[in-house]
């Protein structure tokens, strides 16, 4: 059943910025030293809030899932998968209004979050991101690094996603990348699977988008690395 209340939204917002732990970076409770001011968390939390509003409020909206939030794009802005470049844009796609860049100086792009955003605009229906564990894990005293999530991580953040899936009018399903599709078959979650766009995965990615949306000939596609359907 979807969870369509503000309640809802509350809470899980509520115990998603409660999180703490060593080597991760929480962007709606904590600020970066280096680009961030006193209320930037704040502004991560409210544009987060905005978009699970107007996705719950949509008729349905399809879910991507990648693997965890990287330092030049989610950690910054408080929305997976949109870095600081495509914020406005992604805002648009989903009648959101009011998504702000939270952090001082320039704005930056992520290179995966342009990939996904060029993909995203093809598709052309509304979409939420999240990531298997939502938050930033980064390496020891290198808070601009990005690390793979521990087993722990992976099991926390699938409860997240759970809750997500609770609150949203999901239609479809896609997992981005090897590490996301493994983590996604352990819930009760039908779904696509893609190549993650980088380290060279871009064409295979894009490809195997427009084939799950029907907007190539599946001919011209590769098959996606894993069957994610369960």
């Amino acid at each position: 059943m979807v969870i369509k209340t503000r309640d809802g939204i509350d809470i899980f917002l509520e115990n998603l910025a409660a999180f703490k732990s060593a080597r991760v970076f929480n962007p709606w409770s904590s600020n970066c030293e280096e680009v961030d001011n006193e209320n930037s968390f704040d502004v991560r939390l409210k544009n987060l809030h905005t978009v699970l509003r107007a996705c719950a409020d949509a008729n349905e909206v399809d879910l991507w899932i990648g693997r965890d939030l990287g330092w030049r794009g989610g950690r910054r802005t408080g929305v997976a998968l949109v870095d600081e470049a495509t914020l406005v844009d992604y805002a648009s796609s989903i009648n959101a209004s009011g998504l702000t860049k939270a952090t001082v100086g320039p704005a930056m792009k992520e290179r995966t979050a342009t990939e996904i955003h060029l993909a995203r605009k093809r598709v052309s229906r509304k979409i939420f991101f999240w990531n298997v564990f939502p938050f930033h894990p980064h390496e020891d005293n290198k808070p601009h690094s990005n690390r793979m999530h521990t087993r722990a991580e992976r099991d926390l953040g699938l409860s997240f996603l759970n809750n997500i899936l609770e609150l949203l009018p999901i239609r479809r399903a896609l997992a981005i990348g090897n590490d996301a599709t493994r983590a996604v078959q352990k819930i009760d979650l039908e779904f696509y699977s893609v190549r993650h766009p980088s380290y060279g995965g871009q064409q295979d990615f894009h490809r195997q988008v427009d084939a799950h949306y029907g907007l190539v000939s599946n001919e011209c596609t590769q098959k996606s690395l894993f069957d994610g359907s369960m």
